[in-house]
Formats: structure tokens, C-alpha cells, sequence
């Protein structure tokens, strides 16, 4: 008898692990870390991928992998997708080489970033931009000041964040000045697999905010990487409910934990040394904005039994235009080109000025990004591909970033961060593919619309 349930224990363990293992749940798992922090594991066993690619639904990847019944759907909204496909090779051609363009923007923007003592109060003049319509302005002389006050200026309050699901601390910087620090979660060289999985990521949070500044966007908050000090920072001047999550873990590592209307309390961030945490310090939206939250009209949903209707209408996007969005619709554009870059499957919602009729949206919430840099979700340029509609000068930036351009130019920018490096090679590389599906999309929506002059606006 003892022999048997001996044996029944030994076969009981092998099914669970053959279970786990099976590859439809392994896509759900957060994946191991290389020891290099310029390359993603698996980056070395790219020789073993296919070399083509493996088309699926709204599933671009670069290695075979199976996927959910969920994807495995017919989405008669996305029927663009197979002219992209179609017009890729020759956006491909097309776009081969660097701009010679590129280097003397980046530098520009790189002087925005690295000058220093344009203004004695930096947090005066991110209030000065702070508008409806705008955050950090294209020319941002100044933005130095900020972002160096943002890393370094001491701490005088900290508090818990109730809004969200994510461990997080809404510090106040002498100055008076609120920022939200999103504690490091995975180091660069982390690979996600499956959608929405994982906690946010900070350096998403940093490297959305850089590219940003790259796309022209002026409406993302101001993004900084910096380590604190718990013990010696935080602790002393935490509230007594953020104090209480604090505690030493079994390797002598301070931790804390979530607390928030919608957190899971298990969900643990802890100092990777002692007692030095990494994380993305955000720059509070300030009093004078009034901003709502605004529900995105090509959002996704976690749970649901049904296709979405813009799953199923390839017209969805008449459907947009006749709402409140229909005015902001370049802006949403917009958003999902660097929803899609970053592989933001996250995004269910914006921020407006509710004050102003007129008003941009403003882009919060890019933490669930740059999870696996050999999987491209196309279905986030589904407002893209329904509407067939850009900004000139986006698109024209986007062609600015081509051929290689975009990962050369944000690995410039990262660069200056106090937390480089922030992305792994594999990540970078993976901008670049997919501005290309980006590129393809718009050569795509030419041909279908009768020309430039209907999707250019």
C-alpha cells in the first residue's frame, strides 16, 4: 500500500508538470532573466526561431507559439490586416535607411534634456505647461531642471496611492511638488508572455514617456527613473497606512506591499539590494486641470464571452465619429500608434480636462509595455486600421524614425536616464519592426481610401 500511493504521488507530480508546461498556459507565466542586461533571454536562441514569421489573427510573433481560442476567433473588424501584411514588404524596401535627419533631432531633444539651470524653479514651470492641450511641450527648454528635480530633490511626505491595481507610493518632493513612484517590478531583460500579464512595468513607464518626446506627443506626464533609499527616505516620512506595509523579507530585503481599493494585497515590490529601490518617479497632473476619465472607445476587456463590437464592424469607426470622440480622433490616433510600439494592451481608458470643450487627452497608465519583444498584439492599431486616418505630422515623424531610426534614437534618449540601461536590445529592435506594421498600416489605408489626401489630415 505504501508502495502504490508512493508511486500514485510520483505520477500525480509528473501530470501537474506536464500541465504547467503545456505551451497555453506557459504564456501566462513570467519568464526567467538573462544574466546580460543588453539582451532578452531567448535573444540568444534566436538561430533556433523560424526564419519567416508566424501570422495569426491579430498575432504577429517572430517565434511559433500557440494561442487561445479566444484569438483563434474570426474578427471581421480587422480584415485591414491582411492588406497590411500585404504592403509590408515594400514599406519594408521603402524605408531601408536611417534618415540623415534623424541624429540632428535627436540631438535637439537630447538639449532639452541635458541643459541644466534654465530655471531656479522647476516645478513652477512644469505648472506654466501644464494645459488642457499640453504637458511637456515639443521645445521644452527647461525640461533638464525638471526631470533632474524629479531624481534628485529630498522627500518630505509619502503616502499610499488608492487608485489602481499596482504597488505604488505618491511621494511629495520638497517643493511641494506630487509624483507617483511605480517600484521596480522586472529588471530590462524581463520577457512576459500572454496579454495583460505581470505587473507594470517601471521602465515601460520611462521608456513611453521618451518615445513620447520622439513621436511629438505633448500630453504624457513627465517620466524619470530614480533609486530611494526606504529606510532612510521613505520610512521616516510615510503616512501611518503606507508605513504599515513595510517589512523585512527572509533575505534581510525591505518590501512592501500593495494597498489600494483594488489591489491584491500578495502583491509584493521589494529593494533589489538592501534597502535601495529602483523605480519611474511620474509627475502628479497639477490642481488646475480638472481632467475625467474617459473610457476608450477600442478599448480591451479582461474578461468577456463575446467579440467586441469593434471586433466585429469594420465600419466601428463611422460609429466613433458621430460620438464626443469623434472630435479627438487624430488624438486617439495617436495614443494607439504608441499604444502599438509599446505594446500597451492595457489601455481602457484617457484623461481629459473636463473644463475644456477642446481639450487633448492626456496619456496616463503605459506600465503594461514592452512585455515580449518577439510578439506584436496588431489588434491595438485597430483604431488605426478602421478609421485609416493620421496626423501628417505624425506620420511624417514616423518616416523621420524609420529604417532603424527609432530604436538608434530612443537608445540615445534612454541613455541620459539615471536608471540606464532601460530596455534590452531585443525590445528595441522589436520598435523598429513594428513601426514598419505601423507604416504598412498607413500604405494600406492609402490604396483602400483613393490616396494620401484621405488618410493625411
Amino acid at each position: 500500500m505504501h508502495r502504490f500511493l508512493k508511486y500514485g504521488f510520483r505520477l500525480l507530480s509528473l501530470m501537474t508538470l506536464l500541465y504547467l508546461c503545456r505551451v497555453d498556459k506557459f504564456l501566462d507565466l513570467y519568464v526567467g532573466v538573462g544574466n546580460s542586461s543588453s539582451s532578452a533571454p531567448g535573444e540568444r536562441d534566436l538561430r533556433k526561431l523560424p526564419e519567416g514569421v508566424f501570422h495569426q489573427g491579430a498575432l504577429y510573433a517572430l517565434m511559433e507559439m500557440r494561442v487561445t481560442n479566444k484569438e483563434n476567433q474570426t474578427r471581421p473588424g480587422l480584415r485591414l490586416l491582411s492588406r497590411l501584411y500585404a504592403h509590408r514588404p515594400s514599406v519594408e524596401a521603402k524605408y531601408s535607411s536611417t534618415s540623415p535627419d534623424l541624429m540632428p533631432f535627436v540631438e535637439t531633444l537630447k538639449q532639452d534634456l541635458t541643459v541644466k539651470g534654465v530655471t531656479k524653479d522647476p516645478w513652477a514651470l512644469a505648472r506654466e505647461w501644464a494645459s488642457s492641450k499640453s504637458l511637456v511641450p515639443k521645445s521644452a527648454p527647461g525640461l533638464g531642471d525638471i526631470m533632474a528635480a524629479m531624481a534628485t530633490a529630498p522627500i518630505t511626505a509619502a503616502d499610499i496611492c488608492n487608485a489602481g491595481t499596482q504597488v505604488k507610493i505618491l511621494l511629495k518632493l520638497q517643493g511641494d511638488q506630487k509624483v507617483l513612484f511605480k517600484p521596480i517590478r522586472y529588471p530590462p531583460t524581463a520577457v512576459l508572455y500572454g496579454k495583460n500579464r505581470g505587473a507594470d512595468r517601471h521602465n515601460g513607464e520611462i521608456a513611453a514617456f521618451y518615445l513620447g518626446r520622439l513621436l511629438g506627443l505633448e500630453t504624457l506626464p513627465a517620466v524619470v527613473g530614480r533609486k530611494i533609499l526606504l529606510t532612510e527616505e521613505v520610512i521616516p516620512v510615510s503616512s501611518p497606512e503606507l508605513a504599515e506595509t513595510f517589512y523585512t523579507n527572509e533575505e534581510n530585503k525591505t518590501c512592501l506591499h500593495a494597498r489600494c481599493h483594488r489591489c491584491n494585497p500578495n502583491r509584493v515590490s521589494c529593494a533589489r539590494e538592501k534597502d535601495s529601490m529602483e523605480g519611474a518617479v511620474i509627475m502628479w497632473l497639477p490642481e488646475h486641470l480638472h481632467v475625467s476619465e474617459k473610457n476608450y472607445a477600442w478599448r480591451h476587456y479582461y474578461n468577456r464571452k463575446e467579440l467586441l463590437r469593434w471586433e466585429t464592424d469594420e465600419n466601428f469607426c463611422e460609429v466613433v465619429l458621430r460620438s464626443d470622440e469623434g472630435k479627438i480622433i487624430l488624438d486617439l490616433i495617436d495614443m494607439s500608434v504608441l499604444d502599438f510600439l509599446i505594446q500597451n494592451t492595457d489601455r481602457h481608458h484617457y484623461l481629459q480636462d473636463a473644463k475644456d470643450p477642446n481639450a487633448s487627452i492626456i496619456l496616463v497608465d503605459q506600465g503594461k509595455s514592452f512585455g515580449n519583444p518577439y510578439v506584436d498584439y496588431m489588434d491595438i492599431l485597430a483604431s488605426l486600421l478602421q478609421c485609416c486616418r493620421i496626423r501628417a505630422a505624425t506620420r511624417a515623424r514616423l518616416v523621420l524614425l524609420s529604417g532603424g531610426g527609432l530604436s538608434r534614437a530612443l537608445r540615445e534618449l534612454l541613455g541620459l536616464d539615471p536608471l540606464a540601461p532601460l530596455l534590452a536590445d531585443a525590445h528595441l529592435r522589436a520598435l523598429d519592426r513594428r513601426l514598419e506594421h505601423v507604416l504598412a498600416a498607413l500604405s494600406a489605408c492609402s490604396e483602400t481610401k483613393g490616396g494620401w489626401h484621405n488618410v493625411l489630415f
